[in-house]
């Protein structure tokens, strides 16, 4: 990969899994692989096709374990990430969202406890009410 320059990891795949010789790809298994790597890419936004993206759908379709590629053997030691498998921009973005939803979650918590505490108060006034009904009917 470092010999010819490229750090598409999609491309990569084609390159090293195409026969010359045969003009196919060396199994029906890479072949089938290739195409939905392809598949995926394909169905981003032209802006968000980047070699990152290319990254994730790598590992997404062959899977991916720390410092090993199935289908490539011990080739390729793949960039560090905070999450293994998760690329550093989908681990912030799940931050934010996470950090969104616990925001989201202490608000209704706190709702939740007002409407508690509202209806708490609802019913001791009328306990208050039943009570002085019944010492008038009484």
């Amino acid at each position: 990969m470092e010999r010819k320059k490229e750090k598409n990891l999609i491309n990569f795949y084609k390159d090293v899994h195409w026969s010359n010789k045969k003009g196919i790809f060396i199994t029906t298994t890479t072949e089938d692989n290739y195409n939905q790597m392809v598949q995926l890419m394909n169905a981003k936004d032209p802006n968000a096709r980047t070699d990152e993206a290319a990254t994730t759908i790598f590992r997404e379709v062959l899977g991916h374990r720390s410092r090993y590629n199935k289908g490539l053997g011990h080739s390729v030691m793949p960039e560090s990430t905070k999450v293994a498998g998760v690329s550093n921009e989908e681990y912030e973005r799940l931050a934010k969202e996470n950090e969104a939803n616990r925001k989201n979650a202490e608000y209704y918590q706190n709702r939740v406890e007002e409407i508690e505490g509202g209806f708490r108060i609802m019913r001791e006034h009328m306990q208050d009410y039943e009570q002085r009904v019944n010492m008038k009917m009484s």
